[in-house]
């Protein structure tokens, strides 16, 4: 068998292996595609099963509650939504009390607005200084030498010493 045959003898069997792995990839691929099915279907019916108990507790509490259903082992839960049913009540019940206590506020609020009179404001005038007394102020000191780089941000007043943006709030500068 000459070198060429050998290679493409050797070059068909990578084939074939490789077809092989691929098939085999593939039926597993449909197989777990049908477990995923099968999954989703015993999802469902626990969803359909947990709606059904609900439901039927739901029957149980009314029926019990209207005297047509007697059991000692079902009262306990009649209790327990009677409880909670209360407790609703007076949770709603201060709800509503402290929505009343916002309006009231609000109401003194506007009353008070309302009934006090508007105030105009007098422009403070300085007094007038002498002319002849008049003394300039002395120079300020010079300012540091990182002062002079520094800017203010025109969103929040913090100092922006460098780059194009604020340190503290983020916008741009410029």
């Amino acid at each position: 068998m000459s070198f060429l045959d050998k290679m493409t003898k050797a070059v068909g069997d990578v084939v074939d292996k490789g077809k092989k792995d691929v098939d085999q990839f593939m039926k597993i691929q449909k197989i777990n595609g049908e477990i995923g099915a099968m999954e989703k279907k015993v999802a469902g019916f626990k969803t359909q099963i947990e709606q059904a108990k609900v439901e039927a507790g739901g029957k149980a509490i009314a029926l019990l509650r209207a005297g047509m259903l007697s059991s000692a082992a079902l009262q306990p839960f009649l209790e327990q939504v009677t409880g909670f049913e209360q407790q609703i009540a007076a949770e709603e019940a201060n709800i509503a009390e402290k929505k009343a206590e916002i309006e009231k506020v609000k109401a003194e609020h506007e009353a008070e607005h309302s009934t006090a009179a508007p105030q105009v404001a007098q422009p403070v005038v300085p007094p007038p200084v002498p002319a002849a007394s008049a003394t300039p102020p002395p120079p300020s000191p010079p300012a540091p030498a990182w002062a002079a780089a520094a800017k203010v941000c025109t969103q929040c007043g913090a100092q922006v010493t460098s780059g194009v943006f604020c340190p503290a709030c983020g916008a741009k500068q410029g």
